[in-house]
C-alpha cells in the first residue's frame, strides 16, 4: 500500500469506450473509496479489459494494467487525504509544466508537411513520427518532408517501435542526413552488445523503452506499474528520459503530467499529446494552457474529477 494511503472501502470499475476520430477507444476506469475520497486510475486501451477488470474488482492486480491502475488510485487517494497534487508524493513538483512534443498521425510526406507546418504555427518544436515502413523509403521521405516544413532547428522523433534488424545500422546512418533528434526503440528485447553497436553506428541519440538498453529511456506510467514505478525507472537512466501516455482519458494523461512534472532532472519535449484526440472525457481538471505547454492542474491528487453523465454515457457496462 502506498505510503500514507487510506484502507480501501470500495472498488468500483467501469469499462469505456470513448469515441476517438473515426474509431472508439477502450480502457478501465478505477476507483477507490475510502473516507470520502476517491482515487482514480486507468487501465490502458490495450489491456485484456475482461482479465483486468475481474483482477481489479477481486483486488489481486496481477496483469500490469491492473497494477498500474491500482498503483496510480492509490496514489491519487493518498494525495488527496493529504491535500497535496499527487507529483508531491513522488518527491515535489520540479516544475507546473512541462513542454510537449507533436504527434504525426499523416502517413503521406505531403500530409506529414501539412501536419508539421500547422503545428509550427501552434508554437511546437518537437515533432514524434511513427514509422510506417520499418524505417525504410516511405520513412525517409516523410522524414524529408517533415524536416523541409519544420526548418533547421526542429526537433524530429523517429518511432521505429522495434522494427529494425540487430543489424541495422547503416539504416541508422541513412537516416542521419534528416538530423533526427532522436530514434526511439530501433530495437526491442536486445542484449547490450546490440546495443552497444547501434549506438557506435550513428550520432543520432537512441532512446529505448528498455531501462536495460544503456540509451534514453522512454517511459510511460501505465506500463511501469504507475508513477511511482515510472520514477524510479527514470532516476536509474542513463540517459534523458521522455515521459509518454497513450491516455483515453484525462486521468491516464494527468498520471502521464504528474510524473514529468516530479522527474529530477528536466525531461525531454514530453510525448502527452495523444494521437488520437480525446474527443471525449470522463474527467475534467486539465489546465488546456498554451500550446506547446501542458500545465498541472489545480487541486488535490491528480487534479481531475469523474463527469458523472459522461461516465454513464461511454460505459460498457451499463
Amino acid at each position: 500500500m502506498t505510503r500514507g494511503a487510506r484502507v480501501v472501502e470500495r472498488v468500483a470499475v467501469h469499462a469505456l469506450a470513448l469515441p476517438a476520430g473515426e474509431g472508439t477507444r477502450c480502457c478501465l476506469l478505477l476507483e477507490l473509496h475510502a473516507g470520502g475520497l476517491t482515487g482514480l486510475g486507468e487501465a490502458p486501451a490495450g489491456a485484456d479489459l475482461v482479465e483486468v477488470r475481474a483482477e481489479l474488482l477481486e483486488r489481486q492486480a496481477r496483469h500490469p494494467a491492473a497494477r498500474a491502475a491500482w498503483a496510480l488510485a492509490e496514489l491519487d487517494l493518498a494525495a488527496r487525504a493529504a491535500g497535496v497534487p499527487l507529483a508531491e508524493l513522488l518527491g515535489g513538483a520540479r516544475r507546473r509544466r512541462v513542454r510537449c512534443a507533436r504527434p504525426l498521425a499523416a502517413v503521406s510526406p505531403a500530409a506529414v508537411a501539412r501536419e508539421v507546418e500547422t503545428a509550427c504555427a501552434a508554437g511546437y518544436r518537437t515533432f514524434d513520427l511513427r514509422a510506417e515502413a520499418g524505417g525504410g523509403p516511405l520513412d525517409l521521405e516523410r522524414l524529408g518532408a517533415a524536416r523541409w516544413a519544420a526548418g533547421p532547428a526542429g526537433g524530429l522523433r523517429l518511432d521505429l517501435h522495434g522494427s529494425l534488424a540487430e543489424d541495422g545500422e547503416r539504416l541508422l546512418h541513412s537516416l542521419e542526413a534528416f538530423r533526427p533528434a532522436l530514434v526511439i526503440d530501433p530495437v526491442r528485447a536486445a542484449g547490450p552488445e546490440v546495443w552497444g553497436r547501434l549506438v557506435a553506428a550513428t550520432r543520432t541519440p537512441l532512446a529505448a523503452s528498455d531501462p536495460a538498453a544503456g540509451v534514453g529511456l522512454v517511459v510511460d506510467p501505465a506500463r511501469v506499474g504507475g508513477p511511482a514505478g515510472a520514477l524510479r525507472l527514470a532516476r536509474a537512466a542513463a540517459g534523458p528520459v521522455l515521459p509518454r501516455s497513450d491516455p483515453v482519458t484525462s486521468v491516464g494523461l494527468a498520471a502521464a503530467l504528474h510524473l514529468a512534472c516530479a522527474l529530477d532532472a528536466e525531461p525531454l519535449d514530453c510525448a502527452l499529446v495523444p494521437f488520437g484526440p480525446l474527443d471525449a472525457d470522463v474527467a475534467a481538471g486539465l489546465l488546456p494552457g498554451d500550446a506547446p505547454w501542458l500545465a498541472l492542474p489545480d487541486g488535490p491528487g491528480l487534479g481531475v474529477e469523474v463527469d458523472a453523465r459522461a461516465l454513464a454515457r461511454y460505459r460498457l457496462d451499463t
